[in-house]
Order: C-alpha cells, then structure tokens, then sequence
C-alpha cells in the first residue's frame, strides 16, 4: 500500500494489492478503494498520443460487458476490463464511462474506473481528471484525485507537468503540499527529481512547506539534502550520518560528476535551511542551530541568513544562539596555501 501522507489523507484507506471486486452496498455508502500499490505505467514528460475516440454504442456494449460479467460473478474479470478501460481509452470516453457505470452499476465500478487512470500516463490521469469536472462528475473527479495521492514521488514531476498542460496546476500544487509531509529521505529524493526536470519554482514551494515542519524533521531532511543516501542519524541529534557502503567500482560515478551531484544537494540542504531561517522564531532557529553545528558550512548558512533579517529579528536569533552555547561569529576564511 503506498505510504499515506498530509492531513488530507485521514480516513481514505488504500485497497490490498491484487483488489479486484466491487462491493455490494447501499448507494450512499463508501465505494471501494483501488489498491494503490500496483506498479505505475512509467511516466514520459511528452504527452503520449491520443486514443482513437469512441461511439457511443461501443461505450454502451462496454458498460454492459462489465454488468454482465459482474452478475455472473467473474468479478475478476469485470474489474480487468474496467482497469483496462481507464488506461486505454481517451479521457473523455473515460468520463462518458464512467457516467455509464455510475448510472446502471456495478457499484463501484465508475469509481474503480477513475481510480485506476492514476495507473496511466500522466496526460491520461490529468486529462480525466479534468474531463470528469467539465462534465460534473465531481464525486469521480474527488475520487481520481485521491488516488494521485499515491503515485510515487519518482512520477511526480511529470504528473505536476501533466496537469499544468490539462488547465489543473492548481492540483499539482495541492500534491506538492501533500508530499512536504513525506519522510526526509522521500522528500530529498523528490527535491533532487524535481530540480532534475528543471521545476526550480517547486523546489522552492516545497522547501517553504518543509520549512514550517516541527524542527527535528527539518534538521533530519537537510541532513538527507546534504548527504543523500546516507543513514540518517535520528532527528534533531545534530550527528553525522554515515556514507552508505561503497558501490562496485563498474557503477562509481565519475570524480565530475560525484562534485556536481554534490554541490546540488548542498544548494538544497541550504536553501531550506534559509527558507527556516525567515520564517521560524529564534528558539526554533536555535535548536536547528545545535543539529546543523557538526556541518560547518550549513552552520554558517544559518549564521549568514541571520545576518541579513530584520534588525530586530536577527538580535534576537543571534541571542538565542548564544544562550543555546552556539558561537555567532561568522568563520575566517581560510588561507590560501602557497602555489
């Protein structure tokens, strides 16, 4: 089951994996959930070309293969039909379905049909999405909605791109706020995914929403930033990670290449670290402050970032700091050695 994540997510259960039935229910009771741990179509940024559409008859003779199958229980059946529609057809015959299904059942089916287009292409689960709310299927479009919320954070970056091209940024949004919950190690790997598909603006939104974190997951997330792929050592204990096993020598990454992956994730890890520092109270900055001192250069981020707030916000940072036993002076530089 994918990990749940944000405060959004109270009371929405994921389905066991290999869920293949609809339920048998009154009307107004809760539609079953599509297991979300399935493995995902893997995600392009260009769109994928459009499905042929579909007649209405096709559509129809296709609602009731699903019925038919249903009422003579091959429910396993059914539901693979119905998962193949959502991946298959164009977003509109989807919705057109999904009505269908929706109107003369099986229960479940309309909502099992939109759940499963988050197994699709990005332009194929944006596209639904936003054909299910142009028509009004507002409950289907809530559903499918839901069920982004599970898409690896490996996809999200397409998905965000998707949306944007389907008129729902503000979607992608609301996922990137959902994700800022995620543990550090999902979290730094989403950063350094986003940055790689050049969204330097999402980088940014979703290190100010990790910024209003409690501290110790901050400080944890700018040690995954800073050093990813290490083990973390436990939030907030300010000590420093140990490197993970070596790797064999045919996939060491080049000495340019290491420099280069290593200066991104420093950027990240002090990008956050100012985005904390503008907008958490001194006693907060502080306790970053004791986590960030084993890492000199990110302690000095903080120093540096401290300087350059309000007069007053900055005294009162830089006391917090002193009274926590943290030195305030900025390092000498160091002295370069004779050529």
């Amino acid at each position: 089951m994918a990990p749940v994540r944000g405060a959004r997510f109270g009371g929405v259960r994921g389905a066991a994996s290999g869920e293949t039935e609809y339920r048998s229910a009154p009307a107004d009771s809760e539609p079953p959930a599509l297991s979300t741990s399935a493995p995902a179509t893997p995600v392009t940024p260009a769109p994928a070309p459009a499905p042929p559409p579909r007649s209405a008859e096709e559509l129809a003779a296709l609602a009731i293969r699903v019925g038919e199958l249903h009422g003579r229980g091959s429910a396993h059946e059914s539901a693979a039909v119905v998962a193949q529609a959502a991946v298959t057809l164009a977003p509109q015959d989807v919705a057109r379905l999904a009505a269908l299904l929706r109107s003369q059942g099986p229960y479940g089916a309309a909502g099992y049909l939109v759940r499963a287009t988050a197994h699709g292409s990005p332009d194929q689960a944006a596209g639904t999405l936003a054909e299910l709310r142009r028509v009004g299927l507002v409950d289907e479009a809530n559903e499918l909605f839901h069920a982004l919320w599970g898409v690896p954070g490996s996809a999200l970056p397409a998905l965000i791109a998707a949306l944007e091209r389907a008129g729902q940024a503000a979607d992608g949004q609301t996922l990137l706020w959902e994700w800022a919950s995620a543990p550090p190690t999902e979290l730094a790997a989403l950063t350094a995914g986003l940055a790689a598909a050049g969204r330097t603006g999402d980088v940014r939104h979703l290190l100010r929403q990790v910024a209003g974190r409690p501290i110790a997951d901050v400080a944890a997330t700018v040690d995954q930033l800073a050093f990813p792929g290490a083990s973390a050592a436990p939030p907030g204990t300010g000590s420093v990670p140990r490197p993970t096993a070596p790797r064999p020598a045919a996939q060491q990454v080049t000495t340019q290449q290491a420099a280069a992956q290593q200066a991104a994730t420093q950027r990240f890890a002090a990008a956050l670290v100012r985005e904390t520092a503008g907008l958490r109270s001194p006693g907060d900055l502080a306790e970053l402050g004791r986590a960030l001192l084993p890492h000199h250069e990110l302690y000095q981020v903080l120093l540096g970032t401290a300087a350059t707030l309000e007069e007053s916000r900055s005294r009162g940072v830089l006391a917090a700091l002193r009274s926590a036993g943290l030195p305030t002076a900025p390092s000498a530089p160091r002295p370069r050695g004779r050529r």
